[in-house]
């Protein structure tokens, strides 16, 4: 008997009341999504057998300087107080400037996105910005840890076709192919894709707390298993819309779906046709350019415990027929379905949600923020506020509770990211980044001994009469590819791997020059329109310290000036090469204790000593390379990626540091990141 797949998305009789024969094809097919965003990474196959993928570039905008092997350990009984200034430690201050070496954007955080303004209406660099940079470039330099850096949270994942925990995730939504009869007319079996382990329900915030309450109905059918929603086919509502338009009838049986525009993912006005690509059946409908994802109240009429005949508003079917939601997500190539959950029981026992998992699921909304514009935005995506609720799908499984807000969930990795964080990363002791900056811990506290001022623009400078289009995306660290080790074992690594191992600390590439109108396509739902301040603006700003060690002191110094030739980036935009900058020391002056607070005879306004630079930067480094038991503190590799990376004279061409293209690289790739040395290697 030949075998005949239907995808449940195209639905079939006993669930959607229309008729199959369209749905059938000879082999089984996934729609191909709608390639999104070009810098926003998908997972990828382990076993690709295209030898050729090995050829495809594999890059990004971005490397990592490699942990620390040996943590600086700052001695705890020789951290100063803040109560009072010590002759044998340095207090004064350092004043700076930075040049934008290319057009500079550092957001106001408007929906218009232009140049942050200080409190006087002059445009300005954050203190807390340049202290960030800073304290940044002292936990490399500083050979410190970067546990406080790194959240507890379990990111989350969906499948894609090649993805390397494809079989995974089938395995925890129970991705099922089940017979449901032979068909009267051609005599073949009839195959649905089902979702086993899915359950629909709805969540609800009650006193700070997440919980899942049940539906009406356990589950439709004991073949599905734990499927307990209905789905309806969008063909199925634009064909039977369709007959009742030609012959004129009184009612429409899906009139829920014709009351607003953005109801159904394709228009009611054109039937499905049909097409056939590479070999596979696809029907394929025209795409409703006004549809958004939406969760609605309706009322539906039923033949059984399967088959739903009809969907109304709220009121149409209250006396004869049910209640419940119907709810449709983000927009996908080839979509056809809309789900219809029944209501809610309030007295069967709810399920609590682990906090932990909510404040990942925050996580991954709030990274994700800027993709979800191209649906409408993230309002159907988050979660209900304090007392509402909304349907939901959810999977438990060995343990864990999956939810979200389509059946085709996000699933939370096994491991947080923090899991892959060296051990020598985590032992909580006082390294030379904590003390200068402060740290706080369930334990103890201890406030910082440095104050960044904004950086002002120097002279009067407008912005760029012409905005810029860029995607102003948040770091991916799901793309494991690129953020984990992946080692010579079979297999790639991802956030599910046991001992799996951060790469490093994320460090954009310098850039000569900035790109202009970069994205997809100029797509204004993911794009931002960006008015940046042109190179050469200069800022001006300082930083003020106290009680400083003498190695605090040139560590400081370094971590602002860094060499000869760095330079640095800052600001927003920088994987398309806004905000490189050069930060140049134009004074540095400590305070002479005895000249401004001992003196007997006579006030002294000015008593500052100038200091020298060059000398404390070297003394520093000799400490440190002693320390690390180094010939050279330039020996030790992450500070030599480093300062590879900040050296403008030696800039990689941009097309080594481009993001990777989605269809013909990204999607194919078998290799890791390569490392900074190999990238600095191929420079021209």
């Amino acid at each position: 008997m030949e075998k005949i797949e239907i995808n449940l998305n195209d639905l079939m009789k006993s669930m959607s009341g229309g008729g199959i024969r369209d749905n059938f094809k000879q082999k089984s097919y996934s729609s191909e999504r709608q390639q999104r965003n070009n810098n926003m990474p998908r997972e990828t196959n382990k076993n690709i057998n295209n030898k050729a993928a090995s050829n495809f570039y594999v890059g990004a905008p971005y490397n990592f300087v490699e942990f620390t092997e040996k943590q600086y350990e700052y001695p705890e009984d020789l951290l100063p107080t803040h109560d009072c200034m010590k002759n044998e430690l340095t207090s004064g201050e350092i004043e700076y400037e930075i040049t934008a070496e290319t057009p500079i954007f550092v957001d106001d955080g408007t929906v218009d996105h232009h140049f942050r303004k200080n409190e006087n209406g002059k445009y300005c660099i954050p203190g807390s910005s340049v202290r960030g940079l800073i304290r940044n470039n002292v936990q490399i330099l500083g050979f410190s840890s970067f546990e406080d850096d790194i959240d507890d949270y379990a990111l989350m994942y969906r499948n894609v076709a090649n993805g390397a925990e494809k079989d995974r995730y089938k395995n925890v939504l129970g991705s099922d192919q089940i017979s449901i009869g032979i068909n009267p007319k051609t005599k073949k079996n009839m195959v649905v894709s089902i979702l086993k382990n899915v359950k629909a329900g709805y969540i609800r915030q009650e006193a700070g707390k997440y919980y899942i309450y049940h539906t009406s109905v356990d589950k439709i059918n004991n073949k599905y298993e734990e499927m307990n929603y209905y789905i309806v086919s969008e063909k199925k509502i634009i064909k039977d819309y369709q007959i009742y338009k030609n012959q004129g009838k009184k009612d429409f049986q899906y009139d829920f779906f014709t009351q607003n525009n953005h109801l159904l993912q394709n228009t009611l006005e054109s039937d499905f046709h049909k097409e056939i690509k590479h070999g596979k059946v696809h029907y394929i409908g025209i795409k409703n350019r006004e549809y958004r994802p939406y969760y609605e109240p309706i009322s539906y009429l039923m033949t059984g415990m399967k088959t739903i005949t009809a969907v109304g508003n709220p009121e149409k079917y209250k006396r004869n027929g049910k209640q419940g939601f119907a709810i449709s997500s983000g927009y996908m190539n080839e979509k056809k379905a809309v789900y219809i959950i029944p209501e809610i029981d309030e007295e069967k026992e709810r399920i609590p949600i682990p906090t932990k998992d909510v404040e990942a699921f925050k996580v991954d909304i709030e990274k994700r923020k800027n993709t979800l514009n191209q649906f409408g935005g993230r309002e159907f995506f988050d979660l209900p506020t304090d007392g509402k609720t909304k349907p939901v799908f959810y999977i438990e499984l060995d343990g864990r509770l999956y939810f979200g807000f389509t059946p085709r969930l996000r699933l939370f990795y096994d491991h947080t990211v923090k899991d892959g964080l060296p051990e020598n990363q985590r032992t909580g002791k006082l390294d030379f980044a904590r003390a200068m900056f402060g740290y706080s811990n369930d334990q103890k506290s201890y406030k910082s001994r440095l104050s960044f001022s904004d950086a002002v623009v120097k002279k009067t400078v407008a912005e760029s009469e012409r905005s810029v289009n860029v995607i102003l995306s948040e770091p991916k660290p799901t793309s494991y590819m690129d953020y984990l080790e992946q080692s010579n074992r079979k297999g790639t690594v991802t956030y599910n791997s046991n001992e799996f191992r951060l790469r490093g600390v994320k460090q954009y590439w310098l850039h000569q020059s900035a790109g202009e109108n970069v994205g997809l396509n100029n797509n204004k739902n993911i794009t931002s329109e960006i008015h940046a301040l042109p190179e050469k603006t200069v800022f001006v700003g300082k930083v003020r310290f106290k009680n400083l060690t003498k190695q605090e002191l040139g560590l400081l110094l370094w971590a602002m000036r860094l060499e000869r030739d760095s330079q640095m980036n800052i600001g927003k935009a920088k994987a398309y090469g806004y905000g490189r900058i050069a930060l140049n020391i134009k004074s540095a002056k400590k305070i002479n204790l005895q000249s401004a607070y001992e003196c007997m005879e006579k006030l002294d306004l000015s008593p500052f000593e100038d200091i020298a630079v060059d000398d404390e930067i070297m003394a520093y480094k000799i400490y440190m390379a002693k320390n690390q038991k180094l010939k050279t503190i330039e020996d030790s590799p992450r500070i030599r990626d480093f300062l590879a990376m900040k050296d403008s004279k030696k800039i990689p061409n941009k097309d080594a540091i481009r993001y990777m293209c989605l269809g013909n690289e990204y999607a194919k790739r078998t290799q890791p990141l390569p490392k900074v040395g190999d990238v600095i290697k191929k420079i021209k």
